[in-house]
């Protein structure tokens, strides 16, 4: 084993929790928060139950907690967590105000918690992992630094900020950083160049499939002719999003990498953590020992876990020592399989990302089924002014395919057929379109290049909105 990753396994065991009953430590979170303006507010110091829980706090999504969180960001003290925020991270939201996350001791303990599982499983399913080096996406943030009106930091500056300083310092020792110049137009040659003087890797860990292509292209610059098993022979585990909109670009990515695997992440986000990969095979479970995890059904019911389906989907609510409580992420996933209090799960896509220019309710999860169905890659822009439909298409040979899939949807056939809608347009997509989509979302939204999940379905605002994109 590598004595670096060894160091942070070390770290990571104060960590390690069973995932267990999530119970006695939301009733621990409860009573530590109670005297916070939130908790007074909403009576923690009654709650008994889950059930009182529910019934002191209703599902919340950011903009119920936006008020608290600007008390936070102005400086004062006490208001959602027990521990004050060690800083605030941006999330890719596409509100026109940014959203800005607290960071706590406490919610980067939950973080830990979460990673000391993932290990845990990779040391017993796949120890080669850390028998060298690893490479963990740690991209400009492609916005300048900014601070709080209280002069904390907004937008971290890595991943390994998101843990305890022991577990942190550890995971970054770990790591191949390369010394990034911040400019997104030398990131991939400089990433790429690192790693090609590193022939001990033995992870590579991004958020994005298309950011490692983007990386992928880098390579293929430097050493024509080379797949990623070929250039580093110890590297046993690519890990990256591998589902809804990030599906597609899987198959490439598998060519790429040659004879590495490549495991899906769980979902994880700035706000918290909702699956992990489970220790015996790997597929994504409910990350019990992290926070306190809710589930609401597609009629916004409340579902609990012991009644989670397999085949259903089920929008997540995630309270945790950061200070969010019933907090509606706006992610939704389907239930794989039930194993009790460990259900397996599967992201499907985000909330409320559906068009209806004229009554068609085309949802981003259909238009996603017809990318697949089809083998086409790009994204479907929705016109308002018009309206219309924009199908940028990176092929664009099995167009009127796609259109056959989306017409399966009873109400944008129906529009197409009463001519409330023109037929979708074809337009074609330039080369390197996902990383210039990826870097002009990260700059509009305020994250990571390497953190953008491109869509499948965006509505456009402006004449020429999506050629800026692609500029």
């Amino acid at each position: 084993m590598n004595p670096r990753a060894a160091a942070l396994l070390s770290a990571l065991e104060p960590y390690a929790m069973a995932a267990g009953d999530p119970w006695p430590r939301l009733r621990d979170l409860l009573e530590l928060h109670a005297d916070t303006q939130f908790g007074r507010a909403h009576g923690f110091s009654s709650i008994r139950s889950p059930e009182d829980f529910r019934e002191a706090v209703p599902p919340m999504n950011y903009e119920d907690h936006r008020s608290w969180i600007d008390r936070c960001a102005n400086g004062d003290r006490g208001v959602l967590a027990c521990d004050e925020p060690v800083g605030f991270e941006r999330t890719s939201g596409t509100s026109t105000r940014p959203k800005w996350i607290p960071l706590t001791t406490g919610l980067q303990e939950e973080f830990a918690r979460g990673l000391a599982s993932w290990f845990g499983g990779w040391r017993t399913r796949r120890p080669e992992v850390f028998a060298g080096r690893a490479y963990w996406a740690l991209s400009p943030a492609g916005m300048a630094a900014e601070t709080t009106p209280s002069g904390l930091p907004v937008g971290m500056t890595s991943d390994a900020a998101y843990f305890p300083d022991s577990v942190g310092a550890r995971l970054a020792d770990w790591l191949v950083v390369p010394n990034l110049s911040g400019d997104l137009s030398t990131l991939f040659e400089e990433t790429a160049g690192a790693l090609l003087v590193t022939p001990d890797l033995g992870l590579v860990s991004v958020w994005s499939p298309t950011f490692l292509l983007g990386i992928d292209a880098a390579v293929q610059r430097l050493r024509p002719g080379k797949i990623w098993s070929d250039l580093w022979p110890k590297l046993a585990l690519a890990s990256c999003w591998a589902d809804a909109s990030s599906s597609p670009w899987i198959p490439l990515l598998r060519e790429r990498l040659g004879r590495v695997a490549i495991e899906p992440k769980g979902l994880l986000a700035t706000e918290g953590v909702t699956s992990l990969p489970d220790a015996i095979d790997g597929s994504p479970r409910l990350a019990a020992e992290c926070h306190w995890h809710e589930f609401l059904d597609m009629e916004g019911r409340f579902v609990a876990i012991r009644d989670l389906q397999a085949g259903r989907d089920y929008e997540v609510l995630l309270t945790t020592a950061g200070g969010l409580f019933r907090y509606r992420s706006g992610d939704r996933v389907r239930v794989t399989a039930t194993h009790g209090a460990l259900p397996r799960l599967r992201f499907t896509g985000r909330g409320g990302a559906v068009s209806d220019l004229v009554g068609e309710k085309l949802h981003e999860n259909q238009v996603l089924a017809a990318f697949l169905a089809t083998g086409e890659r790009g994204f479907v822009a929705a016109d308002p002014r018009r309206p219309g439909y924009d199908l940028w298409l990176e092929d664009g040979s099995r167009a009127a395919d796609l259109v056959a899939v989306l017409r399966k949807n009873p109400y944008f056939d129906q529009a197409l057929r009463m001519r409330q809608l023109p037929p979708p347009a074809v337009r074609s997509l330039p080369p390197g379109w996902p990383l210039k989509l990826a870097a002009s979302l990260a700059a509009l939204r305020g994250a990571r290049v390497g953190d953008v999940k491109l869509p499948t379905l965006v509505t456009m605002q402006s004449d020429g909105e999506v050629e800026e994109w692609l500029a």
